[in-house]
Protein backbone atom coordinates (compact mmCIF):
# COMPACT_ATOMS: atom_id res chain seq x y z
CA UNK A 1 0.00 0.00 0.00
CA UNK A 2 1.18 3.20 -0.99
CA UNK A 3 0.71 6.53 0.73
CA UNK A 4 -0.10 9.07 -1.05
CA UNK A 5 1.18 12.68 0.10
CA UNK A 6 0.96 15.88 -1.83
CA UNK A 7 2.99 15.62 -5.06
CA UNK A 8 4.37 11.76 -4.75
CA UNK A 9 3.78 8.29 -3.40
CA UNK A 10 5.41 6.73 -0.19
CA UNK A 11 5.93 3.68 0.78
CA UNK A 12 4.38 2.14 3.31
CA UNK A 13 6.66 1.26 6.67
CA UNK A 14 5.82 -2.41 5.79
CA UNK A 15 7.06 -2.19 2.20
CA UNK A 16 9.99 -0.27 3.25
CA UNK A 17 10.76 -3.02 6.10
CA UNK A 18 10.27 -6.13 3.90
CA UNK A 19 12.51 -4.25 1.18
CA UNK A 20 15.01 -4.14 3.78
CA UNK A 21 14.79 -7.64 4.26
CA UNK A 22 14.83 -8.23 0.44
CA UNK A 23 17.95 -6.46 -0.14
CA UNK A 24 19.89 -8.40 2.15
CA UNK A 25 18.65 -11.89 1.00
CA UNK A 26 20.13 -10.28 -2.77
CA UNK A 27 23.34 -9.05 -0.74
CA UNK A 28 23.39 -12.65 0.49
CA UNK A 29 22.94 -14.50 -2.25
CA UNK A 30 25.52 -11.85 -4.00
CA UNK A 31 28.27 -12.84 -1.75
CA UNK A 32 27.68 -16.59 -2.34
CA UNK A 33 27.72 -16.01 -6.04
CA UNK A 34 31.03 -14.06 -5.69
CA UNK A 35 32.66 -17.19 -3.14
CA UNK A 36 30.95 -19.63 -6.03
CA UNK A 37 33.05 -18.33 -8.99
CA UNK A 38 35.96 -17.88 -6.92
CA UNK A 39 36.46 -21.15 -6.07
CA UNK A 40 36.24 -21.70 -9.79
CA UNK A 41 38.51 -19.81 -11.22
CA UNK A 42 41.05 -19.86 -8.40
CA UNK A 43 44.05 -22.02 -8.97
CA UNK A 44 44.01 -25.92 -7.65
CA UNK A 45 41.10 -25.25 -6.24
CA UNK A 46 37.95 -27.83 -5.94
CA UNK A 47 35.74 -26.08 -8.67
CA UNK A 48 31.75 -27.02 -8.89
CA UNK A 49 32.11 -29.00 -11.96
CA UNK A 50 34.32 -32.42 -12.35
CA UNK A 51 37.50 -32.17 -12.71
CA UNK A 52 38.57 -34.70 -16.21
CA UNK A 53 41.34 -35.21 -18.53
CA UNK A 54 41.27 -33.92 -22.13
CA UNK A 55 40.10 -31.83 -24.80
CA UNK A 56 37.92 -28.50 -24.75
CA UNK A 57 40.94 -26.14 -24.18
CA UNK A 58 39.33 -23.01 -26.00
CA UNK A 59 36.13 -23.46 -24.46
CA UNK A 60 37.64 -24.08 -21.36
CA UNK A 61 39.60 -20.67 -21.88
CA UNK A 62 36.31 -19.03 -22.85
CA UNK A 63 34.09 -20.19 -20.13
CA UNK A 64 36.84 -19.29 -17.55
CA UNK A 65 37.39 -15.75 -19.28
CA UNK A 66 33.65 -14.96 -18.68
CA UNK A 67 33.99 -16.70 -15.04
CA UNK A 68 36.37 -14.39 -14.60
CA UNK A 69 34.19 -11.15 -16.42
CA UNK A 70 31.42 -12.12 -13.60
CA UNK A 71 34.09 -12.16 -10.62
CA UNK A 72 35.36 -8.54 -11.39
CA UNK A 73 31.44 -7.26 -12.05
CA UNK A 74 30.67 -8.72 -8.61
CA UNK A 75 33.95 -7.66 -6.52
CA UNK A 76 33.13 -4.27 -8.00
CA UNK A 77 29.66 -4.19 -7.35
CA UNK A 78 29.28 -5.45 -3.81
CA UNK A 79 31.07 -2.86 -1.70
CA UNK A 80 28.52 -0.35 -2.25
CA UNK A 81 26.15 -2.79 -1.81
CA UNK A 82 27.12 -3.64 1.06
CA UNK A 83 27.56 0.39 1.86
CA UNK A 84 23.70 0.70 0.99
CA UNK A 85 22.64 -1.98 2.68
CA UNK A 86 24.11 -0.60 5.62
CA UNK A 87 22.59 2.41 5.78
CA UNK A 88 19.24 0.85 5.38
CA UNK A 89 19.57 -0.97 8.25
CA UNK A 90 21.15 2.11 10.57
CA UNK A 91 18.20 3.90 9.31
CA UNK A 92 15.28 0.88 10.23
CA UNK A 93 17.05 0.40 13.85
CA UNK A 94 16.72 4.53 14.19
CA UNK A 95 13.50 4.35 13.38
CA UNK A 96 12.74 0.93 15.72
CA UNK A 97 14.80 2.44 18.82
CA UNK A 98 15.98 6.11 17.83
CA UNK A 99 19.16 7.27 17.11
CA UNK A 100 19.88 7.86 20.68
CA UNK A 101 18.90 3.98 21.16
CA UNK A 102 16.37 4.96 23.37
CA UNK A 103 13.72 5.83 21.71
CA UNK A 104 11.67 5.47 18.15
CA UNK A 105 9.15 2.90 18.23
CA UNK A 106 10.07 0.65 21.43
CA UNK A 107 9.23 3.65 23.11
CA UNK A 108 5.97 4.73 21.88
CA UNK A 109 3.11 4.27 24.45
CA UNK A 110 -0.12 1.87 23.94
CA UNK A 111 -2.93 1.77 26.17
CA UNK A 112 -2.04 1.03 29.97
CA UNK A 113 1.33 1.95 29.97
CA UNK A 114 2.96 -0.66 27.71
CA UNK A 115 4.66 0.78 24.86
CA UNK A 116 5.89 -1.18 21.06
CA UNK A 117 9.36 -2.67 22.40
CA UNK A 118 8.27 -5.97 22.10
CA UNK A 119 6.83 -5.33 18.27
CA UNK A 120 10.13 -3.53 17.66
CA UNK A 121 12.10 -6.66 18.25
CA UNK A 122 9.96 -8.58 16.12
CA UNK A 123 10.57 -6.39 13.70
CA UNK A 124 14.32 -6.11 14.27
CA UNK A 125 14.59 -9.71 14.19
CA UNK A 126 12.20 -10.48 10.70
CA UNK A 127 13.24 -7.50 8.67
CA UNK A 128 16.77 -6.97 9.86
CA UNK A 129 18.50 -10.14 11.19
CA UNK A 130 16.70 -12.46 8.92
CA UNK A 131 15.16 -14.92 10.94
CA UNK A 132 12.01 -16.79 10.00
CA UNK A 133 8.21 -15.44 11.81
CA UNK A 134 8.17 -18.75 13.39
CA UNK A 135 11.66 -18.48 15.24
CA UNK A 136 10.42 -14.80 15.81
CA UNK A 137 7.14 -16.19 17.30
CA UNK A 138 8.47 -18.63 19.27
CA UNK A 139 10.61 -16.25 21.23
CA UNK A 140 7.72 -14.29 22.56
CA UNK A 141 6.12 -17.83 23.57
CA UNK A 142 2.55 -16.15 23.36
CA UNK A 143 -0.28 -18.11 24.62
CA UNK A 144 -1.86 -18.64 21.49
CA UNK A 145 -2.13 -21.78 18.81
CA UNK A 146 -1.12 -19.97 15.78
CA UNK A 147 2.07 -17.98 16.87
CA UNK A 148 3.54 -17.25 12.95
CA UNK A 149 -0.71 -15.33 12.44
CA UNK A 150 0.39 -14.28 15.82
CA UNK A 151 3.56 -12.64 15.30
CA UNK A 152 2.62 -11.22 11.66
CA UNK A 153 -0.37 -9.17 12.97
CA UNK A 154 1.49 -7.30 15.50
CA UNK A 155 4.28 -6.40 13.26
CA UNK A 156 1.56 -5.38 10.46
CA UNK A 157 -0.02 -3.30 13.76
CA UNK A 158 3.54 -1.76 14.21
CA UNK A 159 4.12 -0.70 10.78
CA UNK A 160 0.63 1.02 10.68
CA UNK A 161 1.74 2.81 13.86
CA UNK A 162 5.04 3.59 12.42
CA UNK A 163 2.95 5.08 9.43
CA UNK A 164 0.72 7.08 11.77
CA UNK A 165 3.85 8.70 13.31
CA UNK A 166 6.47 8.91 10.39
CA UNK A 167 9.56 7.29 10.38
CA UNK A 168 11.40 10.67 10.57
CA UNK A 169 9.66 11.33 13.73
CA UNK A 170 10.37 8.27 15.37
CA UNK A 171 14.41 8.13 14.09
CA UNK A 172 14.70 11.49 15.85
CA UNK A 173 12.79 10.20 19.29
Amino acid sequence: MMLKTRDRCVMSALEWFESVRSEGERLERARQSLAMLESRIAPHSQGFEPMGHGGGGSDRMLAHAMLSDRLGQLQAQLPELERRHRAKLERATDVLYGRSGNGGLAKVAKRRGATYLEEADMLCLHYLQGEGWASVARRFEPETTNLTVWCKRRAKLACRQIDRIGMDALADS
